[in-house]
């Protein structure tokens, strides 16, 4: 998975946050399973955000799941997004 976040977002640590949670609760390890990508300091970043057709962060990628902005802020998006991933790969 990938969260795209920057310095400047209030949002992100809240998005960081429920994603952690959602991680643990199903036993997983934010840290084996999230590459984090900080868009104001890595300009790669900010260009597949570009491809993603959003430059707003916080976003999840998780497989083929794409949560931008407030989708990445709600709990049960993201719960359903991890369990499609961790039980899809996909």
């Amino acid at each position: 998975m990938i969260l795209y976040k920057s310095a400047t977002c209030t949002r992100c640590p809240i998005a960081k946050f429920i994603l952690q949670r959602v991680l643990t609760a199903r036993g997983l390890e934010y840290a084996d399973c999230v590459v984090e990508r900080e868009t104001d300091k890595d300009g790669g970043a900010m260009a597949e955000l570009l491809m993603l057709d959003t430059v707003n962060t916080p976003v999840l990628v998780a497989g083929e799941t794409i949560l931008r902005e407030e989708e990445a802020l709600n709990e049960k998006q993201v719960r359903e997004a991890v369990e499609k991933w961790a039980t899809t790969g996909i």
